[in-house]
């Protein structure tokens, strides 16, 4: 990778990402940490907790200007992308559907606190069709954008 290269891709995360991360209230901690404070935690509780928390709507706004599913989903992969998850996002020809391969490695209740983080945001506030398929390691969202 080329110096140039680094800069662009340093300075890029901080505009897109960092920049925003102290206002909206985020912070860093390990994987390890999370997976194993989430792991204690039942499906409802996971799921209470991400919708009284809901800040994805505050963090789009901030960080993308607006709060569509387009938005929502570039910011999801800015933060993938950052956080350093391996993943895959998938637009179908014509931009109909949207999908993310999201490979956590961080158990079963890692990946039900991503479904309810992305379930809430995109099918209570935004009302578009979502499909999640779930491994211990692997969460997969589908997203139907045009609905």
């Amino acid at each position: 990778m080329s110096l140039n290269t680094l800069t662009n891709q340093i300075l890029t995360d901080h505009l897109v990402w960092h920049t925003y991360a102290k206002e909206t209230g985020l912070f860093y901690l390990s994987k390890r940490f999370i997976s194993r404070v989430v792991n204690q935690l039942t499906e409802e509780q996971l799921s209470t907790i991400v919708e009284e928390e809901a800040v994805a709507k505050d963090v789009a706004l901030l960080i993308k200007d607006e709060f569509t599913a387009s938005s929502f989903l570039n910011m999801t992969e800015d933060w993938l992308r950052i956080s350093g998850f391996s993943y895959k996002r998938e637009i179908s020809e014509g931009g109909s559907i949207d999908r993310f391969i999201i490979q956590h490695d961080l158990g079963k209740n890692y990946g039900l606190l991503l479904k309810s983080i992305y379930r809430f945001p995109l099918e209570d506030l935004l009302h578009k069709k979502t499909k999640f398929e779930m491994t211990d390691k692997t969460l997969i969202v589908t997203v139907e954008v045009n609905t």
